[in-house]
């Protein structure tokens, strides 16, 4: 029962998570000349701690490590390559090829996370 609320807490955070991802996206494109306001600066670091608790704790529960479970080493290497991509992306100037480039670079570690995480391959 644990399990499941915790696995389920932690697709949610994630979720949301992509959905702030994306929407910071869309706003800097929009007016690229409006910096985002306190909320859509605050809010991610707030679902990401979240997330970051959850999955730490389904780590407890399932004794899963990057060390026993490859998948879950390649999911913490693209976690932080997610991280970086996003952090250049929000620091470059909106509506360049290098914005887009980020962004979208960003978000096949994303899916390639999600993948992971679902499907749980051996490598």
């Amino acid at each position: 029962m644990q399990y499941l609320i915790v696995k389920h807490s932690h697709m949610f955070f994630v979720a949301v998570s992509i959905l702030l991802f994306n929407i910071r996206f869309f706003l800097l494109q929009r007016r690229p000349d409006k910096s985002l306001a306190g909320i859509w600066k605050a809010l991610p670091h707030l679902n990401d701690t979240m997330l970051l608790f959850t999955g730490l704790w389904l780590m407890k529960i399932t004794h899963f490590t990057p060390f026993n479970a490859p998948w879950l080493a390649g999911k913490i290497i693209l976690l932080l390559a997610y991280i970086a991509l996003g952090m250049k992306m929000m620091r470059t100037r909106p509506r360049s090829g290098a914005f887009y480039l980020l962004y979208l670079t960003a978000m096949a570690c994303v899916i390639t996370i999600v993948a992971f995480a679902r499907l749980k391959p051996y490598f």
